[in-house]
């Protein structure tokens, strides 16, 4: 089974296409550039490496949120555009669980975390043995405050320190300190799209593959503006 992925979910973007389990391209960009202007482009260019079209895709896979609102949405509109001209099945991917396999190797427990500004991360947590990886929470936005005191209940529990992947991460080090996080290597701290593709495979496995028309993006919160829309009025 072939699956194309996308991560356009924060500021590094990237496609990448698997195989039967196995990695066969991926292109990966923190340029500085749009996530609109290189995602095609990038999908392209892996399609192109490995001498096959988009018709020779089984699986489309996007990674569907948390993340950037805009940078999310470019990434759901290039797959829907696919799979419905193609009418082929898609995957709705976590942005976290997908970090979480750049960790794959590392055994023990890893928690995922996103910059969501105003002191707050979208996280979660998983624990891997050093070739599979376990979800243990659900995706959510809390204080770094909040999360800091799961992570000191994890090491707690395993006497181990945590493994921090993603965006947040630097944040997360910078406030916690050493003594009870440690942070992916600079290669592996930011999303990559092999990671789309693992988790991928394994919602095609247990058969919760959508449609295109279906994928939608996960916010986990509110926009800015419609929070301090809410405040204003006083329902939030």
């Amino acid at each position: 089974m072939r699956i194309l992925g996308f991560d356009t979910s924060a500021k590094a973007a990237s496609v990448a296409l698997s195989e039967n389990g196995k990695l066969v391209s991926e292109f990966y960009l923190d340029s500085g550039f749009t996530h609109i202007e290189t995602v095609l482009p990038m999908a392209k260019a892996v399609l192109d490496a490995a001498r096959i079209t988009p018709s020779d895709i089984d699986l489309f896979a996007v990674n569907c949120g948390p993340g950037s609102f805009t940078g999310l949405r470019i990434g759901i509109a290039a797959v829907k555009a696919l799979g419905m001209s193609l009418e082929k099945p898609c995957a709705a991917v976590s942005t976290l669980e997908a970090l979480a396999y750049n960790m794959q190797s590392f055994s023990g427990i890893i928690c995922a975390a996103m910059d969501a500004r105003c002191n707050q991360v979208y996280t979660a947590f998983f624990e891997s043995d050093g070739t599979s990886v376990k979800r243990l929470c659900e995706d959510r936005a809390v204080s770094t405050d909040v999360l800091f005191e799961d992570i000191k209940k994890y090491v707690s529990e395993t006497g181990k320190k945590v493994m921090l992947v993603g965006d947040g991460a630097n944040l997360c080090f910078k406030k916690f300190g050493d003594e009870f996080v440690k942070k992916a290597p600079s290669q592996l701290v930011l999303g990559h799209a092999s990671g789309t593709c693992i988790a991928a495979e394994k919602i095609f496995e247990s058969g919760k593959t959508v449609s295109a028309g279906e994928l939608v993006p996960n916010y986990l919160r509110l926009a800015q503006a419609e929070r301090e829309k809410l405040q204003k009025e006083g329902k939030l």
